[in-house]
């Protein structure tokens, strides 16, 4: 395409293919016209697909303006579209860090606890003023981001001012504080936590402890704890199933206010951080099984951060299979992960359902250094369109040559279908894959919908020259559709 307008109507089109073409070429036309209009499609779709490759063309496009027009959208009403932001700011927020710190003082609290995460993960210590400023927030969740931000940036003289707030700060703050320190590793932190004026908390028991207490003995302690942890891990689930359920038909908004300053989602947390491997399975199990993207969304913001994220992996790969299908199913709550290894041991086993998640987690986070794997399990028949889609995705041209070599030894049409497809969206100009689409046209075993397909692949080539006899050819075919778009491919 030669101009930005020529781009807009692509993107305004209602075909994926050519809105999937144009974003991918929106890289070349940085203008604000077409920042804008990537956003408003972002905003309007209900493509998956798109919305991943309209982030992943923004990360690409960068810019004052497009971090200015994001942080517009940190208090968008739609969760889904304030995530999409927040996600990108952590990759291209160094292009404005002045606007995002400014950001710090908005009035809505939900906006400043998106700056206080987006300004840890890029760990500017430009930022550390404005972090420290927000310890006094008067909403619990910003004061926990903020302290995580500085644990993130490592600046020890910022942390040393954190450590002051710790014996009066909320539960879930006093442990951010704590595994802050931790990542910075000073003895001077140190410390100075443990000299300060600690006072023991009381605690109210349940009438079944004070029976124990009166009357128990020595043999009654462990299974005394065995019950509270059981009994405790199961009540909190029923409390967040009858959540879930009120969420699912009511106004999601309101619920979400009611649910703000809940302590339920702080000993969630405790729990997936402090509790036994069986009580974070249990809650573990649970999260997985929700399919709600909103609700999703809200609990990710409520308990999942990089410590608990660490704790789940690790759980995982002390798990049986059976376990781990279950485990891998709350990757889905991450934000950032960090997961090269682990997928690698997954592509490593026989667990071809492990492989499908994990191919899914590379998807949704650009993981592409476990690409030289793929190769490997592209050669499992129910793993290839997953296997894929993963290499389309990640633009991972560097395989086209393992996927020409498979094309050969697939036994059905679809299946070479489905690889000339792959080879196209990586080299839609390559002598190889025109001749495979030019031999696959004198197939006459192909049914209409396998003509199509091809047809539709020509269309993603920039050489209509090449296939000009077989398209003239196809104008006269008696299926109304595959004339149609072998006279629309000639006319281009």
């Amino acid at each position: 395409m030669n101009s930005a307008e020529e781009l807009l109507n692509m993107l305004s089109s209602d075909d994926y293919v050519i809105q999937k073409g144009a974003i991918e070429n929106a890289l070349h036309f940085k203008e604000p016209v077409v920042i804008d209009k990537l956003i408003e499609l972002f905003i309007s779709t209900n493509n998956k697909m798109i919305e991943e490759h309209i982030a992943k063309a923004l990360k690409q496009i960068g810019g004052e303006y497009t971090v200015e027009k994001l942080l517009r959208l940190l208090d968008h009403d739609e969760a889904r579209v304030r995530t999409f932001a927040y996600e990108v700011l952590c990759e291209i927020g160094s292009h404005n860090l002045h606007a995002i710190i400014a950001e710090a003082e908005n009035p809505d609290k939900n906006v400043r606890k998106f700056i206080v995460d987006i300004l840890g993960a890029l760990k500017n210590k430009d930022a550390v003023p404005a972090l420290l400023k927000r310890l006094s927030d008067d909403d619990v969740n910003v004061i926990q981001g903020a302290v995580e931000a500085l644990g993130n940036i490592g600046d020890v003289e910022a942390l040393k001012k954190v450590v002051e707030f710790l014996p009066s700060a909320h539960l879930w703050v006093q442990w951010t504080i704590i595994e802050s320190i931790k990542k910075v590793n000073d003895g001077q932190l140190v410390s100075q936590v443990l000299n300060l004026p600690w006072e023991i908390e009381n605690v109210i028991f349940d009438s079944i402890f004070d029976m124990v207490r009166e009357s128990g003995n020595v043999e009654n302690v462990e299974d005394a704890i065995k019950l509270y942890l059981k009994l405790s891990t199961q009540l909190r689930i029923k409390v967040l199933d009858t959540i879930h359920s009120i969420y699912l038909r009511s106004d999601k908004r309101k619920l979400e206010g009611i649910l703000t300053d809940s302590k339920l989602f702080d000993e969630i947390k405790g729990i997936l951080i402090y509790g036994t491997n069986l009580q974070k399975y249990t809650i573990l199990k649970y999260l997985g099984e929700i399919e709600d993207e909103d609700f999703i969304n809200f609990i990710k913001n409520k308990v999942f951060d990089e410590t608990i994220e660490m704790n789940i992996i690790k759980l995982y790969y002390t798990a049986n299979t059976l376990k781990k299908r279950e485990l891998i199913k709350v990757f889905k709550y991450f934000n950032r992960p960090k997961l090269v290894e682990h997928i690698k041991e997954i592509f490593k086993g026989d667990d071809n359902i492990l492989k499908l998640s994990a191919l899914r987690i590379m998807r949704r986070n650009g993981i592409r250094e476990v690409a030289d794997m793929l190769p490997e399990v592209m050669k499992e028949e129910e793993l290839l369109s997953e296997v894929l889609k993963t290499i389309i995705e990640l633009d991972l041209k560097e395989l086209f040559e393992q996927v020409y070599d498979e094309y050969f030894k697939a036994e059905s049409e679809d299946k070479k279908l489905l690889m000339l497809e792959c080879m196209v969206e990586l080299r839609p100009d390559d002598p190889k894959v025109m001749a495979l689409i030019k031999d696959e046209l004198t197939n006459e075993s192909l049914d209409d919908s396998q003509i199509l397909k091809l047809l539709q692949l020509i269309g993603k080539t920039n050489n209509m020259e090449v296939f000009r006899a077989q398209l003239e050819y196809l104008v006269n075919h008696p299926n109304m559709e595959v004339s149609i778009e072998a006279q629309s491919l000639l006319t281009k």
